[in-house]
């Protein structure tokens, strides 16, 4: 995670004496990983228990933990990158690699924010799973779907409605030996919110993939989160940074659940394709 990013884009989450900590941070001065909780304050005007909450407020157990990321941050700094691929000059040219280069970046910022032990308990529960449920409006609703026809493939029992309303429904019939995957890129979509409600009055355990952000609605309600990439560049770039960081993370949850029974899911890929390559 580039920490600089994820502050600015979590900025307006912050309290008044926050965004004071928030500003000096985003001053990118390296003389910070050298400070104490005392120092920052005092450059602030803050107070030291401000500060060390600042950093639990990012996701940190400590301050000391926030500038390890600060330093990682500022060696590699993929602020720099630019996710932009639409501009004046929209040559074919200038388009394939426009589109080339920010589908490489957004899968490394993705790759980035994943936590192995939280993608390790998600792939152990979805394999447990009795049934899987899948949510999803919009373009997440997509990813969703591409899911479902993943699992479809090799045998697993899961369930994808289309329709938002099918989704409520589904959402409150779910049972205690399934699971749910819940994917919303802003984790506030509103049907998405619901259903996730009505999954956890269930005591089922759910699974969200949305994005990294302070005070995620979806992530709070859900058992394991795992994160995309908070990107707004644009209404042009959006939908796809967030389309490809939700699928390479599908694609993560699928290749874990067939890691221990490779040979029978080869097998059953082969059939199913077998199966239809009839109509072709």
């Amino acid at each position: 995670m580039n920490l600089f990013q994820y502050v600015e884009q979590n900025y307006s989450k912050f309290t008044k004496r926050e965004k004071l900590i928030a500003d000096y941070l985003l001053l990118k001065e390296r003389r910070i990983l050298n400070m104490s909780a005392k120092e920052i304050s005092e450059i602030t005007g803050t107070s030291a228990p401000t500060v060390v909450r600042f950093s639990k407020k990012l996701g940190f157990n400590s301050l000391n933990e926030m500038k390890l990321s600060l330093s990682i941050s500022f060696e590699n700094n993929k602020s720099d990158k630019k996710f932009e691929y639409l501009d004046e000059d929209l040559s074919v040219r200038n388009i394939i690699n426009g589109i080339r280069q920010t589908f490489k970046n957004i899968v490394d910022v993705t790759s980035d924010l994943i936590k192995e032990d939280e993608l390790e308990k998600a792939i152990e529960i979805l394999i447990n799973a009795k049934s899987i449920y899948i949510f999803g409006v919009g373009v997440s609703g997509l990813v969703g779907l591409d899911f479902y026809y993943k699992l479809s493939r090799i045998g697993k029992r899961c369930v994808y409605h289309n329709d938002a309303h099918l989704q409520v429904t589904s959402s409150v019939l779910i049972e205690k030996d399934d699971v749910a995957l819940v994917i919303s890129y802003s984790g506030e979509t509103r049907e998405v919110i619901l259903c996730a409600e009505n999954i956890k009055k269930n005591n089922v355990k759910l699974i969200s993939i949305t994005k990294a952000s302070i005070d995620n609605k979806l992530s709070n309600i859900s058992d394991i989160t795992l994160n995309v990439p908070y990107v707004e560049k644009s209404l042009r770039e959006g939908a796809i940074s967030s389309r490809i960081s939700q699928l390479a993370i599908i694609d993560m949850l699928f290749i874990g659940m067939a890691k221990n029974n490779l040979k029978d899911i080869e097998d059953k890929l082969v059939i199913t394709r077998n199966a239809v390559s009839e109509l072709k």
